[in-house]
């Protein structure tokens, strides 16, 4: 009973965890972005990123704390997804490391164009199409990269689709949730292949990408807020500790 009980509240223990970070990733990104998003994505950033460099950098590395927290919660769910599902649990865990990977490349590139607006201020504004070319190559990093960029995003939504798909089979989260991961994951990697491929010509790229990424933020969301509060479902793991110790003997 003793050995049980202490099981339950490592589960638990992880569960809060993994919650924390999910919301703290969520948290540091909105917040980064609304630091230096205006300023770089501004036609006028080679004016402005400079000037601005404590913002913009302060923005970059305040994002940039989501990331280790984006690995270290998959790092934490694997030993729990992995006694329903090894490969996707596994393979939840190379996704976002990848993710980790395109993300700190497209925040050296946003740092990048912090340098490149010194270089052009202090030549005092001249070749401006020579800078504004070499802006437009580094922004491009971004756009395929970064956290609006269809290579992030493809990654992003196939590891959630793995995610949410152990949870609903597992049944550690209501399913009510996994299924809207699920479903918010699929929406998320179709649209994001319909913009890029100009699909909906005329309507505000801005705009479709927030309407296609908002469901799978509001999945992380409530996933989040489940885990910490309630935690993994004490009947699938019990279930799930009972089917292994009768495999064991």
């Amino acid at each position: 009973m003793e050995e049980i009980d202490e099981n339950m509240n490592s589960y638990r223990k992880t569960a809060i965890i993994v919650g924390i970070l999910f919301i703290f990733a969520i948290v540091m990104l909105f917040v980064g972005e609304a630091l230096y998003k205006p300023i770089l994505d501004s036609p006028d950033y080679l004016d402005n990123a400079y000037p601005n460099k404590v913002v913009v950098i302060t923005g970059i590395l305040i994002e940039f704390t989501g990331v280790p927290a984006v690995v270290l919660l998959s790092l934490f769910l694997f030993p729990v997804l992995k006694k329903y599902n090894e490969v996707l649990a596994l393979g939840y865990v190379v996704f976002r490391l990848f993710e980790a990977a395109l993300l700190s490349v497209a925040y050296i590139s946003k740092l990048l164009l912090v340098n490149l607006s010194q270089d052009y201020l202090s030549k005092g504004g001249v070749d401006a199409s020579y800078f504004q070319y070499i802006g437009s190559s580094i922004q491009s990093v971004d756009q395929w990269a970064g956290t609006q960029g269809l290579i992030y995003h493809i990654a992003f939504a196939l590891g959630s689709l793995m995610l949410y798909y152990v949870l609903y089979r597992s049944k550690l989260v209501p399913r009510f949730i996994s299924a809207w991961g699920f479903i918010a994951a699929i929406a998320l990697l179709t649209g994001s292949v319909l913009i890029n491929i100009d699909m909906f010509s005329g309507i505000s790229e801005v705009g479709l990408e927030l309407i296609f990424a908002l469901p799978i933020a509001v999945a992380e969301i409530m996933l989040s807020i489940w885990l910490i509060v309630k935690g993994f479902d004490p009947s699938a793991i019990a279930s799930t500790s009972a089917r292994t110790d009768t495999d064991e003997v």
